[in-house]
Protein backbone atom coordinates (compact mmCIF):
# COMPACT_ATOMS: atom_id res chain seq x y z
CA UNK A 1 0.00 0.00 0.00
CA UNK A 2 1.46 3.37 -0.95
CA UNK A 3 1.18 6.38 1.36
CA UNK A 4 -1.52 8.08 -0.76
CA UNK A 5 -3.79 5.05 -0.51
CA UNK A 6 -3.15 4.84 3.22
CA UNK A 7 -3.86 8.53 3.85
CA UNK A 8 -7.10 8.54 1.86
CA UNK A 9 -8.37 5.43 3.61
CA UNK A 10 -8.08 6.88 7.12
CA UNK A 11 -11.43 8.02 8.47
CA UNK A 12 -10.90 11.53 9.77
CA UNK A 13 -14.01 12.75 11.53
CA UNK A 14 -15.16 15.38 11.78
CA UNK A 15 -13.94 16.77 8.47
CA UNK A 16 -12.49 20.26 9.03
CA UNK A 17 -11.72 23.17 6.73
CA UNK A 18 -9.38 26.09 7.34
CA UNK A 19 -9.58 29.37 5.40
CA UNK A 20 -7.64 32.62 5.59
CA UNK A 21 -9.61 35.82 4.90
CA UNK A 22 -8.18 39.27 4.23
CA UNK A 23 -8.78 41.90 6.90
CA UNK A 24 -11.23 44.74 6.16
CA UNK A 25 -13.29 42.85 3.56
CA UNK A 26 -16.99 42.12 3.17
CA UNK A 27 -16.11 38.42 3.27
CA UNK A 28 -14.67 38.89 6.76
CA UNK A 29 -17.77 40.79 7.90
CA UNK A 30 -20.00 38.06 6.44
CA UNK A 31 -18.10 35.22 8.12
CA UNK A 32 -18.25 36.96 11.49
CA UNK A 33 -22.06 37.09 11.27
CA UNK A 34 -22.92 34.06 9.10
CA UNK A 35 -21.03 31.04 10.34
CA UNK A 36 -22.58 28.57 7.87
CA UNK A 37 -21.27 28.99 4.31
CA UNK A 38 -20.73 27.07 1.08
CA UNK A 39 -17.19 26.75 -0.26
CA UNK A 40 -17.09 25.90 -3.95
CA UNK A 41 -14.60 24.19 -6.22
CA UNK A 42 -14.83 26.05 -9.54
CA UNK A 43 -14.18 24.75 -13.04
CA UNK A 44 -12.35 26.57 -15.82
CA UNK A 45 -15.53 27.78 -17.52
CA UNK A 46 -16.33 29.78 -14.36
CA UNK A 47 -13.09 31.79 -14.58
CA UNK A 48 -14.96 35.02 -15.49
CA UNK A 49 -16.67 34.86 -12.08
CA UNK A 50 -13.29 35.53 -10.45
CA UNK A 51 -13.45 39.17 -11.54
CA UNK A 52 -16.67 39.61 -9.59
CA UNK A 53 -15.98 37.26 -6.67
CA UNK A 54 -12.34 38.05 -6.03
CA UNK A 55 -11.46 41.36 -7.60
CA UNK A 56 -14.39 43.62 -6.70
CA UNK A 57 -15.32 44.73 -3.21
CA UNK A 58 -18.50 43.34 -1.72
CA UNK A 59 -18.72 46.57 0.26
CA UNK A 60 -19.44 48.43 -3.00
CA UNK A 61 -21.22 45.77 -5.05
CA UNK A 62 -24.03 43.29 -4.39
CA UNK A 63 -22.26 40.27 -5.86
CA UNK A 64 -24.96 37.60 -5.71
CA UNK A 65 -27.49 39.47 -7.91
CA UNK A 66 -24.73 40.27 -10.42
CA UNK A 67 -23.58 36.64 -10.48
CA UNK A 68 -27.18 35.42 -10.90
CA UNK A 69 -27.48 37.56 -14.05
CA UNK A 70 -24.37 36.04 -15.65
CA UNK A 71 -24.21 32.47 -14.32
CA UNK A 72 -26.62 29.69 -13.54
CA UNK A 73 -27.01 29.47 -9.77
CA UNK A 74 -28.64 26.91 -7.47
CA UNK A 75 -29.16 26.75 -3.71
CA UNK A 76 -28.31 24.33 -0.95
CA UNK A 77 -30.01 25.03 2.40
CA UNK A 78 -30.69 28.60 1.27
CA UNK A 79 -27.06 29.27 0.26
CA UNK A 80 -26.27 30.02 -3.41
CA UNK A 81 -23.70 28.14 -5.48
CA UNK A 82 -22.69 27.92 -9.12
CA UNK A 83 -24.69 25.14 -10.74
CA UNK A 84 -21.68 24.34 -12.95
CA UNK A 85 -19.18 24.14 -10.07
CA UNK A 86 -17.21 20.91 -9.69
CA UNK A 87 -18.60 20.66 -6.18
CA UNK A 88 -19.26 22.42 -2.92
CA UNK A 89 -19.05 21.87 0.80
CA UNK A 90 -21.22 23.35 3.50
CA UNK A 91 -19.06 24.46 6.43
CA UNK A 92 -19.97 25.69 9.90
CA UNK A 93 -17.16 28.03 10.94
CA UNK A 94 -16.06 28.92 14.46
CA UNK A 95 -15.11 32.37 15.66
CA UNK A 96 -12.12 33.90 13.88
CA UNK A 97 -8.56 33.33 15.02
CA UNK A 98 -6.49 36.51 14.91
CA UNK A 99 -2.97 36.03 13.54
CA UNK A 100 -0.08 38.28 12.55
CA UNK A 101 -0.31 39.83 9.11
CA UNK A 102 -3.21 40.79 6.89
CA UNK A 103 -5.47 37.74 7.32
CA UNK A 104 -7.83 36.25 9.87
CA UNK A 105 -8.18 32.45 10.12
CA UNK A 106 -11.45 30.55 10.34
CA UNK A 107 -11.78 26.84 10.82
CA UNK A 108 -14.96 24.88 10.68
CA UNK A 109 -16.65 21.54 10.44
CA UNK A 110 -17.75 20.27 7.05
CA UNK A 111 -21.46 19.54 7.39
CA UNK A 112 -22.08 18.36 3.83
CA UNK A 113 -20.08 17.91 0.63
CA UNK A 114 -21.28 17.20 -2.88
CA UNK A 115 -19.48 16.51 -6.15
CA UNK A 116 -21.38 18.02 -9.09
CA UNK A 117 -19.27 17.82 -12.27
CA UNK A 118 -16.13 16.13 -13.47
CA UNK A 119 -14.43 18.95 -15.38
CA UNK A 120 -11.03 20.68 -15.40
CA UNK A 121 -10.61 22.52 -12.08
CA UNK A 122 -9.91 26.26 -12.11
CA UNK A 123 -6.33 26.92 -11.01
CA UNK A 124 -4.30 30.08 -10.43
CA UNK A 125 -2.12 29.00 -13.37
CA UNK A 126 -5.18 28.94 -15.64
CA UNK A 127 -6.29 32.35 -14.37
CA UNK A 128 -2.86 33.85 -15.09
CA UNK A 129 -2.50 32.22 -18.51
CA UNK A 130 -5.91 33.53 -19.60
CA UNK A 131 -5.34 36.97 -18.05
CA UNK A 132 -8.08 36.80 -15.42
CA UNK A 133 -5.45 37.67 -12.80
CA UNK A 134 -1.89 38.95 -12.78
Amino acid sequence: MNICTYVTSISMEPKLMLVAVYNDTKTLENLKTNKRVLLQLLIESLAPAVRICGQQSGKKLAKIPRLQKRFQMSEHNGLPYFTDAAGFMEVLFTDPVEVEGDHVLFYGQVLHAKNLHDAPILTTEYLKEHKFTR
